[in-house]
């Protein structure tokens, strides 16, 4: 089958008006999905005259119309008292203790006492405080006792040597690895912290071994995998290491309510009081609590200063498409095929079945160590959890979707396809 696209390209009165077709192949998808080009057909179809007519219609000064937005903008933003709070990376001046925040406290407050290193994983879901948590703490440490910290995201850099390199800030390749490692050395001789999040990602360990062995600095790993550690198969890099395990559980409704109620007060001008123990509860049940959806979704609700239930459930879907929607815009196109095929089917083994069998240009063929890579990518993710599920005499890995709304994946898909 082939789509055929026609590009009009309108010329002056003088000369006629020209089209170019180009085709290009379509492949059939196990995904229905809707025309994409329908809503050219209604330009396309217009006479020249009314062509012309629109175009002249939105010619305007652009020093007047950037002024009369920015006015109009100004009107409707006008309840955002400091719009940085609502910032996923913003760090607030006031936080929420959490009950298991204490124990990170106490090694953190024993390591700069006693100078013995108190290594720790926190494990918890998305949206659960790890990342702020571990930053506000680390940033008390610094102001208060000056002992520097330093973060990476493995994701980012996913190996022991771009971690090396991002805490020397040593990135040019006329630096050998050994002259970054001793740098790295030099700046963790004494009293430091060391924040890896999402630390899951990381393709070797030798940055745990090296640290925990020949410098001072106390490493903070932040992962969603509560097994993580557990599958760690380098025994030498456990020894070294002798973390303790502190879990973050999903906030409570009391919890959230506090956290939304300290944003809202230092963010908005004008805000719901009552309406917040709604959003709350609705974050709880519906988002697994979590804390950035509820905080996109303050936002959202501050600008439109509408705080009634439709206003709040239409906020919370808007904000899970643009918190979560990020992850997907992030995934490579197979990889979002391959999440579509395990919402559709949550068995692995069907999926890459139905997945190998496929005629798209991407997954045809696909090899099934390469499903399998993309299928643990995402659980790396925290879009889906696998559980080892036993049919008759066999085990197989079924996956469990972990979004609460499932939509925007085909929403992305038909986007790009």
């Amino acid at each position: 089958m082939e789509f055929s696209l026609f590009f009009k390209s309108i010329r002056s009165p003088q000369r006629s008006t020209r089209f170019s077709t180009h085709s290009f192949p379509c492949t059939k998808s196990p995904f229905s999905h809707t025309h994409l080009f329908d809503s050219f057909d209604s330009v396309n179809n217009l006479p020249i005259e009314e062509l012309m007519l629109v175009r002249d219609m939105d010619t305007k000064n652009p020093k007047s119309f950037m002024a009369a937005k920015l006015s109009a903008r100004a009107v409707e933003t006008s309840n955002i008292k400091n719009a940085q709070v609502f910032n996923i990376s913003y760090t607030p001046g006031e936080i929420l203790i959490r009950s298991e925040l204490e124990k990170v406290t106490d090694d953190l407050a024993d390591y700069v006492n006693l100078g013995l290193p108190r290594h720790i994983i926190i494990y918890g879901s998305k949206g659960s405080g790890k990342t702020l948590s571990a930053l506000i703490m680390a940033k008390a440490l610094r102001d208060t006792k000056s002992v520097p910290y330093f973060y990476v995201n493995v994701r980012e850099n996913p190996t022991s040597t771009k971690i090396y390199r991002n805490i020397a800030r040593l990135f040019g390749k006329g630096h050998e690895v050994e002259e970054v490692k001793n740098r790295c050395d030099e700046m963790l001789s004494n009293k430091s912290l060391v924040v890896l999040d999402e630390v899951d990602f990381l393709q070797d360990y030798d940055i745990l071994y090296h640290m925990t062995r020949h410098t001072k600095a106390n490493l903070i790993l932040l992962t969603q995998k509560v097994y993580w550690y557990k599958n760690m198969n380098d025994e030498s890099v456990k020894s070294s290491l002798q973390p303790d395990h502190i879990v973050f559980h999903e906030y409570s409704t009391e919890e959230i309510r506090e956290i939304l109620r300290m944003r809202a007060k230092e963010g908005l001008n004008e805000y719901g009081k009552e309406s917040l123990g709604l959003l709350s509860a609705l974050l709880v049940r519906d988002y697994r609590s979590d804390a950035r959806i509820g905080i996109k979704a303050l936002e959202i609700l501050g600008r439109s200063n509408k705080w009634d239930e439709d206003s709040i459930k239409m906020a919370l879907k808007q904000a899970y498409v643009e918190v979560e929607g990020e992850t997907l815009k992030n995934l490579g196109d197979r990889d979002l095929l391959i999440l579509a095929a395990l919402i559709k089917n949550q068995d692995t083994n069907r999926a890459y079945s139905e997945v190998s069998a496929s005629s798209h240009l991407l997954l045809r063929g696909v090899s099934k160590s390469t499903f399998f890579q993309s299928v643990n990518y995402l659980q790396n993710l925290g879009l889906i959890t696998l559980i080892k599920k036993k049919i008759g005499r066999y085990y197989t890995m079924e996956s469990q979707i972990l979004l609460s709304d499932a939509s925007i994946v085909s929403g992305e898909l038909r986007k790009r396809l």
